[in-house]
C-alpha cells in the first residue's frame, strides 16, 4: 500500500517510460529507462502505477543492477499505455486508483474500489457478495498525478458519528482532516485535498471536471 509521503513526487518521468517500452511474448513490456526503478520508492510507485494502469495479463520487467524485479498489471484502468502516452482522461483514472491506495501508514488494507461512470471497467464493478462484505462508503478520490503540479482530491463518503474511530481502526485515515493546522478541514491527513461530501459532487476542481474519473472506496462495516 503506498504511503501518503511518497506519493506526491513528480511523475513527469512516468508519464513516457511505458509508452517506450517493446512488447515481447507473454504480454511482458520492458521499460526502456528503467531510471525510476533505482530506488525502493521509485519501485513501490511503480508497482502500483502499473498495477492501475494494466491489465493482469501484463507484466512489465523493470532493472535495478542485475535485480530484475516483475511488476504484474491488475485494474488494467488504461492498457493502452503499453503503446503511447496516457490520455488526459486515462491519466485522472490511473491517479485515482494511486489515490486511492494511498495509505498514511504504508501498510496494506483490503479494500473495495468502484466507479459509477458508464464505461468503467469490470475490475471496478462489485458483485453481491463485495458489497455485502464492504459496506462502509468511505470516501472517493480523484486528480491528476501527472501534471508538473499534482493535484489529489478526497470527498467524504457515509459519515456516522463512528467515522472516524472506524477509519483509524482500519488505518484508513487518508479521507479524515489534519486536525492540529490551521486551515484543517481543508487537507486529508494524506496530503489531499478535501472538497466535501461525496454527495454534494463537487467534482470540477480547478476548471477540471473529475466526474467521470472519481474512484469510490469501500470498507468493511464498523464492529
Amino acid at each position: 500500500m503506498l504511503g501518503c509521503s511518497r506519493l506526491l513526487m513528480r511523475h513527469a518521468v512516468l508519464l513516457f517510460a511505458l509508452a517506450a517500452s517493446q512488447a515481447v511474448p507473454a504480454e511482458e513490456l520492458t521499460l526502456r529507462d528503467d531510471k525510476i526503478a533505482q530506488t525502493p520508492q521509485g519501485r513501490e510507485q511503480l508497482k502500483y502505477l502499473v498495477n492501475c494502469a494494466l491489465p493482469a495479463d501484463v507484466t512489465v520487467i523493470a532493472s535495478a543492477g542485475e535485480q530484475r524485479y516483475a511488476l504484474p498489471g491488475a485494474m488494467g484502468l488504461a492498457p493502452a499505455w503499453a503503446t503511447r502516452p496516457l490520455t488526459p482522461s486515462e491519466q485522472r483514472r490511473v491517479s485515482a486508483c494511486m489515490l486511492a491506495r494511498t495509505n498514511l501508514f504504508g501498510v496494506p488494507v483490503q479494500i473495495s474500489m468502484r466507479s459509477d461512470a458508464a464505461d468503467a471497467t469490470k475490475s471496478l464493478e462489485a458483485d453481491a457478495g463485495e458489497r455485502r462484505d464492504y459496506p462502509f462508503f468511505e470516501a472517493g478520490f480523484f486528480g491528476n498525478l501527472f501534471q508538473e503540479q499534482p493535484e489529489g482530491y478526497v470527498c467524504t463518503g457515509d459519515a456516522p458519528s463512528s467515522r472516524m474511530r472506524h477509519l483509524r481502526s482500519l488505518l484508513r485515515v487518508c479521507s479524515l482532516p489534519i486536525t492540529n493546522a490551521p486551515g484543517a478541514s481543508y487537507v486529508s491527513r494524506c496530503g489531499f485535498v478535501m472538497v466535501g461530501a461525496c454527495r454534494d459532487h463537487a467534482f470540477v476542481q480547478n476548471g477540471v471536471d473529475y466526474s467521470a474519473d472519481v474512484l469510490n472506496v469501500y470498507l468493511p462495516a464498523s464492529k
